[in-house]
């Protein structure tokens, strides 16, 4: 298809490689477990390769279990595989009790009685600044703080309340802090706006972020259908690609594989096209969730049956050009996932699907920007309510041992109102907004790993936000508190019970690939020997 074939080549100096944007999330939510990693480039990417075959396209083979980049956890060396099974272990059983087993002690439940739900905390922040109930920690400069520690206990994961900050000290302990300081042009009796700040700190002994990006690049590599003709000519369309790729997850992760058949309605997976460079697959996932399968977890079931109908949310990854990198969004119970990959890299599309210039080698990126935009909106009586324009620059840089995102806010998010009511609504949320995008340098947030001398490693991070006070904003979201909070505690119960059947079922496929995955150290010495 002459759409797509590669439009533009350009080469450059492997010293130097100077990138525009690039991304690192990883996707994963209780709709969906997609793991996997983004970059945006403007300027450069690897030599052009000759065309690809079909038996050399930079993709996964499928003899290779899907589970083979967690090899990528360790560092390079000797018996890697075993190494970065043991440093896997470890993760996972820490995932198990900070993701769905938190418990709070009962000096912090009685500070967490007096906030307001999760949901309006920034909203009535510059309110709780005031709020007596609190057992603020006062720094010098008035900042008012509350600190909070992190550490296993038995099953669980237990958070208790701290008189003072202290970071962690061994792994894998954890040291938040949630603070609040007056704007200048605040008063004793008229808090007018405050600083929000909250920020956290892990240490753990398993992998830093570094680690984590090389694991997700080589993840990419395992997006593939069965890279035969007959090549598709239009995406969207579920035929024997998704079918192959879909057999395939079906038998390296069986049970996953079957919770997810159980819970989710695949419309699309992937697409691929033929090219002179090689095999293009557009990982394009399009499935559903089957209301009736979250039947056994009501409450969860009742909201999301409320939400299905009324919410649209979208995110995606754009560069320069207009071009994009990633694309997902949730729509009227629809999830959608798209990003491009040819040779196993990470590749840009356009608006039709095409790619748009050459790929990328994630691994060798070791510094760049790039740019999320974002949205949201529900329908109620027939009228459209939500944000549009939520926009973000993240900065990313990563170095020998180290790695570090820097992300700000860099437009005033849009409202989205029907007419006349837009009016009222900015009068009640506008300065609100604007404070937030560009008081005291607008929003901005920072995730950093490193490693320390011992081998553990130290995850930092946290936001900063001017927070405007706002009375009628902080009215309406008493009214919304007062219908959230009521089933607050039980829907996240159901919510982590949920993640935990998910989690369980990719542990114990985990466990069956371990000889295959402990296979690649032995193939390796092979390869090494016959090179030899």
């Amino acid at each position: 298809m002459a759409g797509y074939h590669r439009k533009i080549s350009r080469t450059i100096r492997p010293s130097r490689l100077s990138f525009r944007a690039f991304r690192i999330p990883i996707v994963t939510s209780l709709a969906a477990i997609i793991i996997t990693i983004f970059a945006i480039t403007s300027h450069a990417a690897p030599p052009p390769k000759p065309p690809a075959t079909a038996a050399n396209t930079g993709f996964a083979p499928d003899s290779q279990t899907l589970l083979a980049p967690i090899v990528c956890l360790a560092p390079p060396g000797p018996a890697r595989a075993s190494r970065a099974i043991a440093i896997f272990d470890r993760q996972l059983a820490f995932q198990r009790r900070i993701s769905f087993h938190p418990r709070l002690g009962p000096s912090l439940q009685q500070v967490v009685d007096e906030l307001p739900p999760r949901q309006s905390t920034m909203i009535r922040a510059a309110a709780l600044y005031s709020k007596p109930e609190i057992p603020w920690h006062d720094k010098p400069d008035g900042t008012h703080q509350i600190c909070v520690a992190g550490q296993p206990d038995d099953t669980d994961y237990l958070y208790t309340l701290m008189n003072q900050w202290r970071g962690p000290e061994e792994p894998p302990r954890f040291s938040g802090v949630f603070g609040l300081k007056p704007s200048a042009d605040s008063t004793p009796g008229n808090i007018s706006s405050v600083t929000g700040t909250l920020a956290g700190e892990l240490m753990i002994d398993t992998y830093g972020l570094g680690a984590l990006v090389d694991m997700l690049s080589d993840t990419l590599r395992e997006f593939h259908g069965d890279l035969k003709p007959p090549w598709d000519t239009v995406p969207g369309k579920f035929n024997h690609h998704d079918a192959a790729g879909m057999a395939r997850f079906r038998r390296e992760m069986p049970h996953l594989a079957a919770k997810f058949d159980h819970y989710f309605k695949f419309n699309n997976l992937v697409d691929e096209f033929n090219s002179p460079p090689g095999p293009i697959v557009l990982f394009n996932v399009d499935m559903e969730v089957r209301l009736d399968a979250l039947k056994k977890y009501p409450l969860l079931y009742d909201f999301y049956r409320k939400v299905v109908p009324a919410v649209v949310a979208k995110s995606e990854i754009v560069d320069a050009q207009g071009d994009y990198w990633m694309r997902e969004a949730f729509d009227h119970g629809h999830i959608h996932f798209t990003i491009m990959l040819r040779n196993g890299l990470l590749t840009p599309f356009n608006a039709a699907m095409q790619p748009s210039g050459d790929s990328i080698a994630l691994g060798e990126i070791s510094r760049g920007s790039y740019r999320t935009l974002a949205s949201a909106q529900v329908t109620s009586l027939k009228m459209n309510f939500g944000l549009a324009n939520i926009g973000f620059t993240t900065d990313y840089h990563r170095e020998p041992g180290a790695c570090t995102f820097d992300n700000r806010m860099n437009t005033v998010p849009q409202l989205v109102a029907p007419p006349g009511v837009h009016q009222v609504m900015d009068l009640v949320a506008g300065d609100f907004l604007r404070g937030i995008a560009t008081g005291s340098g607008g929003l901005n947030s920072k995730l950093t790993s490193r490693v320390m001398p011992n081998g553990t490693y130290d995850f930092s991070g946290g936001f900063t936000a001017q927070l405007n006070y706002s009375p009628t904003l902080e009215l309406l979201a008493r009214v919304g508190d007062a219908i959230a909070k009521e089933h607050n505690d039980k829907v996240r119960a159901e919510e982590r019970a949920f993640g935990e059947e998910l989690f369980d079922a990719f542990v114990a496929d985990y466990n069956d690939a371990r000889p295959a995955i402990l296979a690649l150290d032995s193939d390796k010495c092979s390869s090494q020997e016959k090179s030899k």
